[in-house]
């Protein structure tokens, strides 16, 4: 009747990232994508844990921030809930708490909690993933997996707000991951970078932020352009540098769009690093033509950048 916890996981990270919609409502669609077969409603009642009532037919479960808790309801009569059940729910709401954790962490600057839920997430979900990777047997659920586990792990590094990385070995992360994503479509990547990076270092928030910015450009790239190529250019001025991501699809009314998700958080990471994200097309000089659209990302790339 539910969904597996571990091939299900990759759909848990991104929920759990999902930092502008409320705990409750993550829990509660968390809930409603592993119990799919089943009505979800909230309870008069407070729940302190997972259990089963009398007839095994509803789910009781507790809430995350709210004092009420949820019920769920089988709706094929012919089945019952039982200890598998209880089992998963426990371990998804042990995940999601253990990701508020985190939340928490960050707003009172806990470095020494960052460090304790570093290590949870290392030794809980991290492990769950490098399990799912060596247990299922489907390329394309492999390679999403470990890209799910690298970027669990950029999570986990970026908890420790004293270290650094190189400009340069974050790049080369980031550019491996768009090159496998984009050669996996018969995309081509056009790379090019300023010979003034070497020596120069970017904060965990830096090196995370950027990487996932990238990330999301290039997923929309990837679902909404229709190109041949994604073009990157990375250059350096006083200590600000700049990211220009283009491509050569059909560009986008910029009048008319009105941002999502995707994009609002690419705008809300500039931010965070005291920079700014903006969008254009690119047009033929002669004739006006699209010619594909741009991203250009800039920030400091100042130690003090958090």
């Amino acid at each position: 009747m539910h969904k597996s916890l571990e091939k299900n996981l990759p759909f848990l990270i991104e929920e759990f990232s999902s930092n502008g919609t409320s705990i409750d409502i993550r829990w509660r669609t968390i809930l409603q994508r592993f119990f799919s077969d089943c009505s979800l409603k909230i309870s008069t009642e407070t729940f302190a844990e997972c259990r089963i009532n009398k007839q095994h037919n509803v789910l009781e479960v507790p809430a995350i921030m709210l004092k009420h808790g949820y019920i769920l309801s089988i709706l094929n009569k012919a089945t019952r809930f039982n200890n598998d059940d209880i089992e998963l729910a426990s371990s998804l709401l042990k995940l999601t708490r253990q990701f508020i954790s985190i939340e928490e962490a960050f707003e009172k600057g806990a470095s020494e909690e960052r460090l304790r839920i570093a290590r949870d997430l290392h030794d809980d979900v991290a492990a769950r993933m490098l399990t799912l990777i060596h247990t299922v047997k489907d390329e394309q659920t492999i390679a999403l997996s470990r890209s799910i586990l690298k970027s669990l792990r950029n999570s986990i590094y970026t908890l420790d707000n004293k270290s650094t990385a190189t400009i340069l070995d974050a790049i080369i992360d980031v550019r491996s991951e768009i090159q496998d994503r984009l050669n996996s479509i018969g995309m081509q990547l056009l790379w090019h970078q300023s010979k003034n990076l070497n020596g120069l270092t970017f904060t965990p928030r830096q090196h995370i932020n950027l990487n996932r910015m990238l990330h999301e450009i290039t997923t929309n790239i990837i679902r909404h352009a229709n190109a041949q190529f994604m073009e990157v250019i990375i250059d350096i001025d006083q200590q600000q540098i700049t990211v220009e991501c283009s491509d050569n699809g059909g560009g986008f009314d910029m009048q008319s769009c009105v941002p999502g998700k995707g994009l609002n958080n690419i705008t809300t990471r500039a931010q965070e690093l005291g920079g700014y994200a903006s969008w254009f097309n690119l047009n033929d000089p002669e004739t006006g033509e699209n010619k594909g659209s741009c991203v250009r990302i800039n920030f400091s790339i100042s130690k003090t950048a958090e």
